[in-house]
């Protein structure tokens, strides 16, 4: 593995200072000849394709780590391990609900799948999703996405967003009421509770475990919950996780192997969680 990381740093290094070299020239060469607007352009895409290429070696290095650990602690667990170009589970219910329209980029990876007992799916995936305004981009959330079936119970569909403020004027569907949680001042202080039926929704949210890990959640950044009669998402703000670490760095491949590991069973542990306060 190290010998591996060290040959595509050389391969990293050698392809960059090429691509410098090529991209002062061409711009340089096109400067002088009354081509500013081109010249700029031109080095701008050389300097994108220079870094790209040259990063590509160092990517693969660190995919044939990840890749095959990923997948085999997710069959320890009876799950599957897909790195992406998959459809996440339960987000096609949540996505308005939660995030609301307009969603310029929508990215998944690294989706650990599978069921319980009873059959009823689990999953654990990475979400990115940003919205463009002009010529800026808000990250609307960046973190771990789990979801999972539930036994059918009721007919509320309630929604559990980071509390907005002065602006929680808005609703996520016109269908739905705000609900107010008495008796616990830290998570109406954290979250907005809107719900088709606001009596289903103050009877799920009167598990008091249910509220504290939500708020234990909630201190690492933002956090988004939808249950509906037979589905549950949360999604919790965080860092990239099940990476093998920096490839610049000179690590062992056990420790690079022990942090995927660390970052799988903190998911996995809050899956479990989830599971037995909606599940």
């Amino acid at each position: 593995m190290e010998a591996d990381r060290k040959a595509a740093l050389a391969k990293f290094w050698k392809r960059l200072a090429i691509g410098i070299v090529l991209t002062a020239g061409a711009a340089w060469s096109l400067l002088t000849s009354g081509w500013e607007t081109t010249g700029i352009i031109v080095a701008v895409l050389f300097a994108i394709g220079t870094f790209v290429g040259a990063i590509m070696p160092l990517q693969a290095v660190s995919e044939g780590l990840k890749h095959p650990v990923l997948e085999y602690l997710a069959a320890r667990a009876g799950m599957e391990y897909l790195p992406d170009g998959f459809t996440p589970p339960v987000y096609a219910s949540a996505r308005k609900l939660l995030f609301g329209g307009g969603l310029s980029s929508e990215s998944f990876t690294d989706l650990f799948n599978g069921a319980d007992e009873e059959g009823r799916g689990l999953a654990i995936y990475e979400a990115e999703l940003q919205r463009s305004a002009g010529r800026h981009t808000h990250t609307v959330f960046s973190g771990q996405v789990y979801a999972l079936q539930r036994p059918p119970r009721g007919e509320a569909i309630t929604a559990i967003v980071p509390d907005t403020k002065i602006f929680n004027f808005w609703k996520p569907a016109r269908d739905m009421e705000r609900v107010s949680i008495e008796g616990d001042e830290a998570f109406e202080k954290k979250f907005e509770v809107y719900s088709t039926r606001p009596l289903e929704a103050k009877q799920l949210l009167f598990d008091s475990e249910l509220r504290r890990r939500l708020l234990e959640l909630r201190t690492s950044g933002r956090v988004f919950a939808l249950v509906t009669p037979d589905e549950a998402l949360v999604a919790a703000w965080g860092k990239n996780r099940f990476e093998p670490g920096n490839m610049f760095r000179s690590r062992s491949a056990e420790e690079r192997v022990r942090t995927m590991f660390d970052d799988v069973c903190a998911s996995f542990a809050v899956l479990r969680e989830l599971k037995a306060r909606l599940g």
